[in-house]
């Protein structure tokens, strides 16, 4: 047995270094000097929008993080085409299957998980497995509002609530976890998920609460629907990079880089690490209550099982951890392969698909692919003056 384990361990090695040779040669040989050409191209469009990325730089830079031209270029491409998605979206959907314009609300809810996600996780290093409990607490606490309580209450009341709701179940698994350091978090957030989905099904009132909903909380108008998804999307995305480039992300980078140092400066890396889970636990609410007005219904299956959890870790390691906006480029580009590049496909092989994908990005590009690219468009920058 002890052969057979070191074997498989030499194996794996074997294999993992060999990956490693194969990457850093197709970096070298390949994406390099494509980059470099790709850099020389688009000089020339840095020079044109670097004013206007220079006048950004020094109203909100401080805020929101400093950009070159071509960054400013893409983030102001990228939110003008999702606030104008509701039009030009039916019709390119047909070219890809058609109900792009349902791929890209449901993404808008996922990239608002990935983000929340990633800045607790992402940033401190403490990697969850438990974030589906939020949303399902959100999601759970607006259906037995809407269905036991009163069908007629406002969106603001059963959001407000909701939204409170995700905030203390995430407190009850922070409480007692933040203090432990390695794998003992990770772990502890993992059987959390576990007994939140057990009591979903051990209770038939919990097991599923199917068609419901009012035309002034929730719609079936496509358009409408998308909006109700990407507008809170957008201004999540806007809040959560403030809060990372303030002095909170920066401790909570120090808490990831080195946890010990934070605590001889004299600050308690628990305390942070309990309001980055609290500001994670916030817009997961925000995004369980969305995902009931963009299903319908709630039930285990979607809510609360614990893939959910691991679908946005992918998702943030697809678009690079750390950095808020790699997420929500890394649910978009998720959700479009998954339900328009391979709808035709049963859900399996998409998946297997997808998680392909996700290996290919962890062993070629660890940072992610967006923030990749973001790093080599800041970098155009100074090549061009």
């Amino acid at each position: 047995m002890i052969s057979t384990i070191l074997l498989l361990g030499t194996v794996c090695s074997t294999v993992t270094g060999r990956l490693g040779r194969v990457a850093g040669t197709l970096r070298r040989q390949v994406l390099w000097p494509v980059g470099r050409t790709l850099e020389r191209l688009l000089a020339p469009i840095d020079r044109v929008l670097d004013p206007v990325a220079d006048g950004y730089n020094r109203s909100l830079g401080p805020y929101f993080g400093e950009m070159s031209g071509l960054q400013f270029g893409v983030i102001a491409v990228s939110v003008v085409g999702l606030l104008t998605a509701g039009y030009w979206a039916p019709m390119v959907g047909p070219l890809l299957g058609g109900g792009l314009l349902r791929t890209l609300a449901l993404a808008s809810i996922w990239a608002i998980f990935a983000m929340s996600w990633d800045i607790q996780s992402g940033y401190t290093g403490y990697i969850s497995f438990g974030h589906s409990a939020l949303s399902g607490a959100a999601g759970y606490t607006t259906a037995l509002l809407i269905v036991h309580v009163d069908p007629t209450l406002s969106i603001w009341v059963t959001g407000s609530v909701s939204v409170l709701a995700a905030l203390v179940v995430g407190l009850l698994i922070a409480l007692p976890t933040l203090r432990l350091e390695g794998p003992y978090f990770s772990l502890i957030t993992f059987v959390a998920v576990l007994l939140f989905y057990r009591l979903t099904t051990a209770f038939s009132s919990l097991g599923g609460i199917p068609g419901f909903g009012q035309p002034d909380v929730f719609t079936w108008d496509p358009m409408l629907r998308y909006y109700y998804m990407a507008i809170p999307m957008l201004l999540i995305a806007l809040a959560l990079t403030f809060m990372a480039r303030s002095n909170l992300g920066m401790i909570l980078i120090a808490i990831r880089e080195n946890e010990p140092a934070v605590s001889a400066a004299g600050l308690n890396p628990t305390k942070f690490k309990l309001w980055s889970f609290m500001l994670s636990s916030v817009p997961m609410g925000i995004g369980g209550v969305l995902l009931v007005g963009f299903t319908g219904n709630v039930d285990p299956s979607t809510f609360v099982v614990v893939d959910n959890s691991i679908e946005m870790i992918a998702i943030a390691v697809i678009g690079g951890m750390s950095s808020i906006l790699g997420p929500l480029g890394g649910a978009f580009l998720f959700e479009v392969l998954n339900h328009q590049v391979l709808h035709g496909y049963s859900t399996p092989v998409r998946y297997l698909f997808l998680w392909l994908i996700v290996l290919f990005v962890l062993v070629f590009a660890r940072d992610g692919l967006f923030r990749a690219i973001w790093h080599r468009l800041g970098a155009v920058r100074g090549e061009s003056e």
